[in-house]
């Protein structure tokens, strides 16, 4: 894993811009980007990697942790177009709701196994696989008011996928995943209006993979 300092010049020698430039972009001083530079401040908090990464499209993920893609995956008008056809899809029952925000609420409907509030029709290799309906802001623009996102409970997750966390307090979310490390888990927004948030694991009763994000036209009534 890299440092903070040498993740830091990358940016810099990478996008040729002047600490300034990268300072405001990040929120903070111009003197805060050189005792990075220094190895003087050794970490970074979320909140500023979120800036450059709106800014110059480094991964907030990378920038704090060194972990997973240095980029925010883009698409370019000038990229190859190969789409990759999907296989038949299958019926995913819908079994509830998640509010994209930081005081979530889990509405979850009690239906035999194999069935739910509706389907969505998507091509899971996930036998326990199922939907959730998603309500507010937090994830935009990545995941919109309305929308579906098919869970796939049985995959390993790693730092900075999406995922459906489940406290026992009864708050259900999507977030991103970022960490876990002395005995807390972490946990970020797409929309930087929403701050990180970290929650006691011991805490979490469901942690699950979210695979895709489905629109409303996929779901199927019952």
């Amino acid at each position: 894993m890299s440092t903070l300092e040498e993740r830091i010049r990358t940016v810099l020698s990478e996008t040729g811009v002047e600490q300034l430039a990268l300072a405001e972009a990040a929120g903070v001083t111009k003197s805060a980007v050189s005792q990075w530079l220094d190895g003087k401040i050794k970490s970074l908090k979320l909140e500023y990697a979120v800036g450059i990464q709106e800014k110059y499209g480094y991964s907030a993920i990378w920038l704090v942790l060194g972990k997973g893609e240095k980029m925010v995956p883009g698409i370019h008008p000038d990229d190859p177009f190969n789409p990759i056809p999907l296989p038949p899809g299958r019926r995913i029952p819908v079994v509830g709701t998640a509010q994209l925000g930081d005081n979530g609420f889990w509405a979850e409907l009690e239906y035999p196994v194999g069935h739910g509030d509706g389907y969505l029709d998507f091509p899971s290799g996930d036998k326990d696989a199922y939907g959730i309906r998603c309500r507010g802001d937090s994830m935009l623009p990545r995941i919109k008011d309305g929308e579906y996102v098919i869970i796939e409970p049985n995959r390993k997750i790693e730092n900075g996928d999406e995922v459906l966390v489940k406290s026992s307090d009864g708050r259900v979310m999507i977030k991103l995943f970022l960490y876990s490390a002395q005995g807390r888990s972490h946990f970020m927004s797409v929309n930087e209006a929403h701050k990180p948030i970290a929650i006691d694991s011991k805490e979490i009763e469901r942690l699950h993979f979210v695979a895709a994000i489905v629109k409303p036209s996929r779901w199927l009534h019952g």
